[in-house]
Parts: structure tokens; C-alpha cells; sequence
């Protein structure tokens, strides 16, 4: 049955001797493993397809969607981090595998005469090989791959007359953007693919012209089928199992922290969340300072290759050198015409042997340059370059694992790239120096992370390391006129709690037995440990405060004892003075958005405030608002600050790492609780 259905099908299309002509070749000399790397380059090429169409499937070409659609596929999509994994590193097998393959032919001396034409079409596979991998290294538009390609691309600028325009071309105008993208997007996908299948079509055809080049007394023969297609066939397995290896076990991705996904198939489906597959860098940000860029391992010798040639002399570099050995790769099979063959042949040998081994050798000093004790022996040049370097790559790859745990909530719809810029935590503290710690110090018990905490000893204003914690407040109640707290501020009229303590209790050791007078003490401390409680409480949403600490803590707040008379100047709820600041909600976010934007506010400090009010004035509606504020604080200086900003700061001070979407997250993505 199978071989009348074969005749009818071979009858109709032809397919026997499509497929003889493929596979029934002769090969002198017989079937050799070297022979394979022609064939797993193509095998390698077809997973780029398969695996690129896949992930055009849920990629988005756009600026502000580009790096949400890419985490989408790592993170979202069922088996999108094996997808991607292999296309990665698939790219990367690729160039490889072309050094390995073009070895193999000048060895061979397949560049000769007369298959001189296979070789420059084999060079020209090259070309566009490498083309494929610079435009796919910005797809993601992630911090690396934006910072690389801009490397590239002004390297590329270097060149003589056309290099401006071809560099402004590839670009899309003055600067790099959407247009950027969807440039590399298209030539990824539009023109370099076919472009290489058109390549390897006519290079496989001039080969067969030609057949193998074997040995001149080899002797014997075999077919392609199946003695080299067997070889082939092995060789390809063992380098897709070497990518697969890479995917699962290289650990290049950032995790997800929260619960792993139930059960055996999400687990697998999902095991980006683990960490397996590509690495995605954070979203790209043109306004990054110092981010560490370096072009992809493949083009480190090209990066290094520059610091040879300072200033004016780069050209060399990124044009001369680079142009000159192109010409003599191109030359090499001219080298071997008639008597000069063998004398081609061994020209061939070395200048392709001394190239690769220049490559090799410039990248190995870009990667010891980037390492403060070297690389294989090669030295690092600049240490303290290198030191620097490091902290930045760590620093990065925080910031990458920060983004994609916030993407996990949800992208704002402006772009993934507002994800860090609206991330408290990274973002607060910045804001925080800029804007606040010109007078407050943030110190802090132990460090927390990375993050130790700033202390100047000139500071004019509270240290708000731990604000409206139990701790803070404690030490407050006892000695407000502390360094810590408003010693160094210019408010008058405030109690030295600390002092009428010590002058109180110098009474009770005179006047009252030892009993009675460790009693009194340990009442006292009582009192403020139950003030400190209650004031401490009211930073927490009304719902989740502990009913018992406000009972006990409000007799005590509201006591008309002579060591603690806190309602004579303090408001809680509406009963209290309004000498002193209002503390209902205290701590809150509530509470310090109202000391930030109006601290002249009667529920604030009133006329007793020095310090500057920061309030949104170019906002629409601004004037209005600043109308309001001026008739409740109209002495107070205001500096301007944006709404988020100011939020930033909050969210910082208070331990709230949610990020602010200024909108709505993108379709399809849970709406953060904020």
C-alpha cells in the first residue's frame, strides 16, 4: 500500500528525483565526521526559523510594548522561555559553528579554484549571520541590547562618507526610539531571513557542482545517504542537546519570587519563573546614567580593537582593519591559481588561522579588562575601571531582577521602562537625597539590603530613619530636643521630657521608700512605652489597628500626669490642644503627604514651621490648587515637585515598594492593589 500511494504521489509531483538529487551524492574518499559542519550550520538555522516564527507569534514591535511582550513570552507564555532560550543561543551556536566551518573549508582547501564563487557566498552568509544577530540583540529592548546596538551603530557611524547616513538609516533619525526598532525589527525578519535562505540555496548548488573536496589519493567512496547523512545527524543532535543544556541549566534568567507554579506541566510550562532560559535585561531607559554597555561576545574583539586607536585614529579601528581583512578574505581564493595552488592553500591556513586566533585573543582582553583579576591569564589593565565596572554590571542586573518582578503585577501602559521609574525602591531613595536630605538624615539600625542609610552630622532637621516606628517615637517622648529629633530645628516651646523625668524622679529618691520609688519608674516607663504603642498605631489603615493598644493607649495620651501631659498640645481624633502638630494617623502616608505638601498647616506646625512646602506647580490646574494651599499656609516657601515624585518619596519612607501607575496597566495584566 505504501509503495502505490509513493508511485502516485511520485507521478504526480516528481519527488524521487528531488530527492536523489539531494541525498544520493557522491563523496570520494568516504564519509567524514569533519565534513558535518556545513550541515548543522543549516540545522542550527532551521531551529532560528521555526523558533523566530514562534516568538513573532507574541512579540510587539513598538517602543513602549516591545519589552512587556518579550517578559510575556519568557514568563507568561506556555514553554516561552524554552522558545526564546534556543533562539538565544541559537544565534550565538551559529557564529560559532561558521569559525568552526570556515576552518574546516581552508583546511580542506575548498576556497580554491575552481569553487572560488562558493566562497564568497559563503562569506557573504557570514555577513548577513552577523547582521542577524546585531538586529536581534535589540528586539527585547532591554537595557543590553539598547545600550549594545548603540555601541554598534556608532562604531558603524566611524566609517568614511557613508557612515553618518548609513548610521542615521539604520537608526531612523536623530535618535534611537521606536522607528529604531522597527527598523532592526524588519531587517531581522523581512530581509536578512530570506536573504540567508537565497544565500544558502545558491551556495548549496555551487557545491554540488563541485562535490566534496577530498584528498588527492583518498580512495574508496561513499554516499551522502546515509553514511554522512548519519554523521550529519549526530553531530546536530549532540549540538541541539549542548543549546538545550544552555536553556535549562546556564541559570541566565531572573526569577520570580512568590509561589511556584502547581503541578508537573506548569511548573515546566513556566519554568522561566525559575530562572531558566535568556536573560531579560530591564526595560531600556535613554535617560540610564553609566549603565555598563558591551556589545555580545561575538563583537567584544571589535570593542577592544578600538582602545588601541584613541581619538581621531578610531577609524583604523572600526573601518581600516575591519575592511582590510574583509578584502583579503575575499582575495584568498586567488591566491591559489594554477602553480600557486599549494602556496593559496597555505596562505588560506594562515591567515584564517591567525584571524580566529585575533579574535580570540582581543576578546579574551575585553573580557580580563572587564575583570579585575583578568581572564585566563590576561592581565586586567585598569583595576579600579574594572572594580567599577562590576559594581555597575551588579547594580544592572538588580535592576533587571527588580523589573521583571514588577512586571508580574502588571506593566503601566506608558511602557515597561516607567517600571523602575515609578519603583519606590529603587527610585524613592534618589529623590529622597535630592529633595529631603539636605536637612534630614535616613539612618537605620542594620542595613537593609544594600541600603545602609545616610547620617550627617550637620543635619537641620529630624533623622526620619524608622519615622513613626514604636522605636522612633519612644525616643522622641523622652528627649525631643534630641540631635535625632528637633535639636537642631528652631521650634520653641517644646517640652525637655527627658530632663522633667530626671527632675522627677530625683524627687521620688528622696521623698518615697526604694519600693515606691521603683513602682513610680516602672509606671512611668509604662506610660510612654503605651503612648509610643498608640502613636505608633496610627499609621496603620483604622481596620488593622490593635484595639487593646488604643484602649490602654489613649488613657495614657490623655492622662494629666506631670511627666506626661500629651493632649495639652496634641490632637488625636477631635479632642486635644493645637499647640503641637496633629497626630491622628501619624506615620501614615496620609499624615506625612500633608507635612510634605502644606508643614504651615494648623494640623501640621503652623506658624512655627521652617520647613519648605513641595507641591506640583505645573500640573494642570495648578493655579487653583496653590490658591487653596495659600489660604490655609500663605507664608510658607513652596518648591516646586511633581505629584509622583512626592509619592516616590512617601512610598519610600514608609517601606510601600509599589510601583505608581500614573495609568492603567496593559490589557490582560492584574491591576495593582495601590
Amino acid at each position: 500500500m505504501f509503495g502505490k500511494l509513493s508511485d502516485w504521489f511520485d507521478h504526480r509531483t516528481g519527488y524521487r528525483k528531488f530527492r536523489d538529487a539531494m541525498l544520493l551524492e557522491h563523496i570520494p574518499g568516504g564519509a567524514k565526521w569533519r565534513y558535518v559542519w556545513g550541515s548543522t550550520l543549516v540545522f542550527v538555522f532551521m531551529i532560528q526559523l521555526v523558533t523566530g516564527v514562534l516568538l513573532m507569534t507574541a512579540y510587539s514591535p513598538g517602543d513602549s510594548t516591545a519589552w512587556g511582550s518579550v517578559y510575556f513570552i519568557q514568563y507568561e507564555m506556555d514553554f516561552g522561555w524554552l522558545i526564546r532560550g534556543l533562539h538565544h543561543f541559537g544565534s550565538q551556536t551559529m557564529v560559532v559553528l561558521l569559525g568552526l566551518h570556515m576552518l574546516q573549508v581552508v583546511i580542506a582547501g575548498a576556497h580554491l579554484p575552481p569553487r572560488e564563487i562558493n566562497w564568497w557566498l559563503g562569506l557573504a552568509l557570514l555577513g548577513v549571520t552577523l547582521g542577524l544577530s546585531l538586529t536581534g540583540y535589540l528586539l527585547p529592548w532591554d537595557q543590553k541590547g539598547y545600550w549594545a546596538t548603540q555601541v554598534a551603530t556608532n562604531i558603524m557611524r566611524d566609517a568614511p562618507v557613508i557612515g553618518p547616513y548609513l548610521q542615521r538609516f539604520l537608526v531612523g533619525g536623530p535618535e534611537y526610539g521606536n522607528h529604531t526598532l522597527t527598523h532592526f525589527y524588519t531587517l531581522h525578519v523581512g530581509i536578512l531571513p530570506p536573504t540567508l535562505i537565497v544565500l544558502v540555496i545558491a551556495h548549496l548548488a555551487v557545491f554540488r557542482r563541485h562535490g566534496v573536496t577530498s584528498p588527492r589519493n583518498a580512495q574508496g567512496e561513499d554516499m551522502f545517504w546515509p553514511a554522512q547523512a548519519f554523521r550529519d545527524l549526530v553531530v546536530s543532535l549532540i549540538i541541539f542537546g549542548a543549546m538545550l543544556a544552555l536553556v535549562i541549566y546556564a541559570g541566565h534568567g531572573n526569577k520570580i519570587d512568590g509561589p511556584e507554579p502547581d503541578g508537573m506541566y506548569e511548573k515546566a510550562a513556566k519554568a522561566g519563573r525559575a530562572g531558566l532560559g535568556a536573560n531579560l535585561d530591564a526595560p531600556a531607559d535613554p535617560d540610564t546614567q553609566g549603565y555598563p554597555a558591551r556589545p555580545e561576545w561575538y563583537f567584544l574583539f571589535l570593542f577592544q580593537l578600538l582602545k588601541y586607536f584613541p581619538g581621531d585614529s578610531k577609524f583604523i579601528a572600526t573601518m581600516v582593519i575591519p575592511m582590510g581583512v574583509g578584502a583579503l578574505l575575499f582575495l584568498l581564493p586567488l591566491f591559489g591559481y594554477g602553480r600557486m595552488r599549494k602556496f593559496g592553500h597555505f596562505i588560506g591556513v594562515l591567515v584564517i588561522v591567525a584571524l580566529l586566533a585575533g579574535v580570540g585573543v582581543l576578546t579574551c582582553l575585553a573580557f580580563a579588562d572587564d575583570e579585575p583579576q583578568g581572564f585566563l591569564n590576561f592581565p586586567c589593565n585598569d583595576v579600579k575601571k574594572a572594580e567599577k565596572f562590576q559594581e555597575d554590571l551588579v547594580k544592572a542586573s538588580k535592576e533587571a531582577g527588580r523589573a521583571v518582578n514588577l512586571a508580574h503585577a502588571g506593566i503601566p501602559a506608558e511602557g515597561a521602562r516607567e517600571l523602575l521609574r515609578k519603583d519606590p525602591l529603587l527610585r524613592g531613595e534618589t529623590l529622597f537625597k535630592q529633595n529631603c536630605a539636605v536637612c534630614h538624615n535616613f539612618s537605620v539600625a542594620a542595613p537593609e539590603g544594600d541600603f545602609k542609610g545616610f547620617h550627617d552630622a550637620d543635619a537641620k532637621a529630624p533623622d526620619l530613619g524608622g519615622f513613626g516606628t514604636e522605636k522612633w517615637i519612644r525616643g522622641l517622648l523622652e528627649n525631643p530636643k534630641d540631635k535625632k529629633y528637633f535639636g537642631s530645628t528652631k521650634l520653641t516651646g517644646m517640652i525637655n521630657w527627658r530632663k522633667r523625668i530626671e527632675e522627677e524622679r530625683a524627687d521620688w529618691k528622696v521623698q518615697d521608700a526604694p519600693e515606691v520609688y521603683k513602682k513610680k519608674i516602672a509606671e512611668q516607663d509604662a506610660d510612654l512605652d503605651k503612648v509610643a504603642r498608640f502613636i505608633a498605631e496610627q499609621a496603620k489603615p483604622k481596620e488593622k489597628r490593635d484595639k487593646t493598644v488604643l484602649s490602654e493607649g489613649v488613657k495614657s495620651f490623655s492622662a494629666r500626669k506631670i511627666h506626661l501631659r500629651c493632649q495639652s498640645c496634641h490632637t488625636i481624633g477631635d479632642d486635644g490642644g493645637s499647640q503641637g502638630p496633629d497626630l491622628t494617623d501619624y506615620g501614615s502616608q496620609e499624615w506625612i503627604r500633608l507635612m510634605i505638601m502644606s508643614p504651615g498647616h494648623a494640623k501640621r506646625y503652623g506658624d512655627k514651621n521652617t520647613m519648605p512646602a513641595f507641591r506640583n506647580l505645573e500640573s494642570p490646574g495648578a493655579e487653583v490648587h496653590e490658591m487653596l494651599f495659600r489660604e490655609i499656609d500663605p507664608k510658607g516657601v513652596v518648591v516646586n515637585m511633581s505629584d509622583i515624585d512626592r509619592e516616590l518619596i512617601i512610598r519610600w519612607m514608609t517601606r510601600d515598594h509599589r510601583v505608581i501607575f500614573g495609568g492603567n496597566t496593559i490589557s490582560g495584566a492584574p491591576k495593582p492593589k495601590s
